[in-house]
């Protein structure tokens, strides 16, 4: 694969080690992510933050097993907000889950292996399309490591809004009697967990987006109102890293 484009806002953000560690649990409110004690995991944290995701993908890969949730996290970044093409994007999304899950193989009790096994299955389905995904059994393990995830972390918002999105997307595409019965999706579990991502992390571009996306799936223009209230909360955010600058632009464009 050629080298990834360089997400726009890296000039705008200057983290170090230093300040990494002293924003930590701001920065980390979505992810419910353990300060690392590794220097070279944190270092790998630190070109995130600042938007280097390249470059944090391969810093968290040298660091070994303890380095795979800031590499996960950089390439998923990578290709939802900065990958203009679709074939490049499914690939990456294939390179975290198979990541994810020899850490969740070697390290079973760390909720960012199953999170990332989740996201990015659930990611790659969207790009396939869903129903197709559904067929061949891919929605049973997106819920699956979701769950796992949230089960050894209940605090990770990002795999609460995840979870909700996922219930609201097979919803959304077979409707909500095929999905209770056939794949276990309820629109009552979505909005739970929605409401608990937003709850944990209320100034969140990425949990505000996800959350609008899921209302709308779930009940059209019924929700329209309230969809465009989140939307524009998201839109009008201090991003508190490059990553997050991402998601404020991406609300904005959608205005």
């Amino acid at each position: 694969m050629s080298a990834w484009l360089s997400c726009p806002y890296t000039a705008e953000y200057a983290f170090d080690a230093d300040s990494v560690r002293a924003q930590w649990s701001r920065l980390h409110a979505l992810d419910a992510e353990p300060l690392p004690e590794d220097d070279a995991v944190l270092a790998a944290w630190v070109l995130f933050h600042n938007g280097h995701f390249e470059q944090a993908e391969a810093a968290g890969l040298a660091a070994g097993m303890a380095g795979l949730a800031v590499a996960n996290r950089a390439t998923a970044a990578h290709a939802t907000l900065v990958e203009p093409h679709e074939k490049a994007r499914l690939e990456l999304y294939l390179r975290i889950h198979a990541r994810a899950r020899q850490h969740a193989a070697e390290r079973p009790r760390d909720a960012s292996a199953w999170y990332w096994q989740g996201r990015a299955l659930a990611r790659h389905a969207q790009g396939i399309h869903v129903a197709r995904a559904l067929a061949q059994g891919i929605g049973r393990q997106v819920r699956q490591a979701l769950e796992a995830a949230l089960t050894l972390a209940p605090g990770h918002a990002l795999a609460h809004a995840a979870l909700g999105g996922f219930h609201a997307e097979v919803i959304d595409k077979v409707g909500p009697l095929v999905g209770a019965m056939a794949y276990e999706v309820h629109a009552d579990v979505a909005l739970r967990h929605l409401r608990e991502a937003h709850r944990l992390a209320p100034d969140s571009a990425a949990v505000l987006l996800e959350y609008a996306g899921a209302l709308l799936m779930l009940d059209g223009e019924a929700r329209l109102d309230e969809a465009a209230r989140l939307q524009e909360q998201a839109a009008s955010l201090s991003a508190r890293d490059a990553a997050e600058r991402l998601w404020v632009e991406l609300a904005r464009t959608d205005i």
